[in-house]
């Protein structure tokens, strides 16, 4: 299961504090006193953020099983399929990748997923032509896509807005890209 949590930090060189919703790796290094290495927006670059109030790890009772997250990241660029594999690999998730619409529909039919990271423009199946079959035979619910385009245009951004999902513009920020999906998969809705 991906853990997170939301933690206060501050950048040790402006003093900027703000809330980010930190992975359980990130969070133990943060109980240990280590600072990490984040973008601040005051100073422009990637600062040492570190906390101001104490840590601490509560310990996960053996008896709540909790089972890994399932995520199918979809989009034609082989690249960028891997480097977001590579950013979401340090998670205790299963990542499965679809190069287009029809290939991730498919899957979606197959089994269940927590997380879909989608491509808007792909060929064969646009990510909202997939959307909408998504949606129509609701596989997943749309605060659970996140969509990355590099396309700004009017009806791209209409779309989006109309969708209810969050989505990111390329290039992507690999930091904000993170803490995105960690928002995304923190906020669950309570299976019965």
């Amino acid at each position: 299961m991906i853990e997170s949590r939301q933690i206060t930090l501050h950048c040790t060189t402006c003093r900027n504090h703000k809330v980010f919703n930190l992975n359980m790796d990130q969070v133990r290094k943060v109980a240990e006193g280590r600072g990490l290495q984040m973008q601040c927006a005051y100073c422009m670059v990637a600062r040492i953020w570190q906390t101001s109030e104490p840590v601490v790890i509560e310990e996960i009772d053996p008896s709540i099983s909790t089972r890994a997250k399932t995520i199918l990241l979809v989009d034609d660029d082989d690249l960028i399929l891997r480097l977001l594999q590579k950013v979401l690999e340090s998670w205790d998730a299963e990542i499965e990748t679809a190069s287009n619409g029809k290939d991730a529909l498919s899957k979606l039919a197959s089994r269940q997923f927590d997380l879909m990271i989608c491509d808007l423009q792909m060929p064969e199946m646009s990510g909202q032509v997939l959307f909408t079959h998504v949606q129509d035979n609701a596989f997943l619910p749309a605060e659970r896509i996140p969509f990355l385009t590099g396309d700004k245009r009017p009806e791209v951004k209409e779309f989006l807005d109309k969708s209810g999902c969050y989505f990111l513009y390329k290039p992507i920020q690999f930091l904000e890209f993170a803490s995105q999906v960690q928002a995304v998969l923190a906020n669950e809705v309570k299976e019965k």
